[in-house]
């Protein structure tokens, strides 16, 4: 049996999508979303997220904030953060190269402009990088729109406290939905299927929810 061409030290047994070639278990259970640009069909990827979530245990500090969004907050936002969600899905089909760090980084971003605001003073916080800034544009624009909305608009305007409560949401759901790796977009695709699109190349993922 052929040597793995990431270590050449044990036997390839898997098919690695993202290298087209197979490789060995212990890479593809070590480089997963970390050195190997891992597809969300794979089926190795699938299992090792499905293993993941089924063990997964929440720190105290995510369990706090958890609490604080309770049925009565998600039937009152959850229209927004369905269509926030949508739009990063939207956003993810035209920068395929986005990870969750990525989304991670334009939310705080975000939380950070609109906490100065709620002060009463404007300063946008942008992104570091340049990978999320073309989403943090899209996302400002929306939450503007929901502070100041048009004439057609069938909800009230919402205050900037709202805004930083709905950031808050989808900051706690980014990480509980996340594998946290550096190439994971483990919180994309979820955002992506739960939005009824088609991620590249097919991907789908199993996801917990806060």
């Amino acid at each position: 049996m052929a040597r793995c061409p990431l270590c050449s030290e044990r036997s390839a047994k898997r098919f690695c999508p993202a290298k087209r070639t197979m490789i060995c278990a212990v890479c593809c259970g070590t480089k997963r979303e970390v050195e190997i640009d891992c597809p969300g069909s794979c089926v190795h990827l699938k299992a090792g997220r499905s293993y993941e979530s089924d063990r997964k245990q929440l720190d105290s500090e995510l369990l706090v904030r958890a609490k604080a969004f309770n049925q009565v907050f998600l039937n009152d936002y959850g229209h927004f953060l369905e269509a926030l969600s949508r739009a990063v899905a939207e956003e993810r089909l035209t920068s395929p190269w986005l990870v969750d760090a990525d989304v991670m980084v334009v939310y705080k971003a975000l939380h950070a402009t609109m906490k100065t605001l709620s002060g009463g003073i404007y300063y946008e916080t942008l992104p570091e990088g340049t990978a999320g800034q073309s989403l943090f544009r899209k996302l400002k624009t929306f939450l503007d729109a929901l502070m100041s909305p048009g004439p057609e608009a069938q909800h009230r305007p919402l205050r900037v406290s709202e805004i930083v409560s709905l950031l808050d949401f989808l900051l706690l759901a980014v990480s509980v939905n996340s594998s946290g790796r550096p190439r994971s977009r483990q919180y994309l695709d979820w955002v992506t299927q739960a939005s009824g699109m088609s991620a590249p190349r097919a991907e789908s993922s199993r996801l917990i929810l806060p």
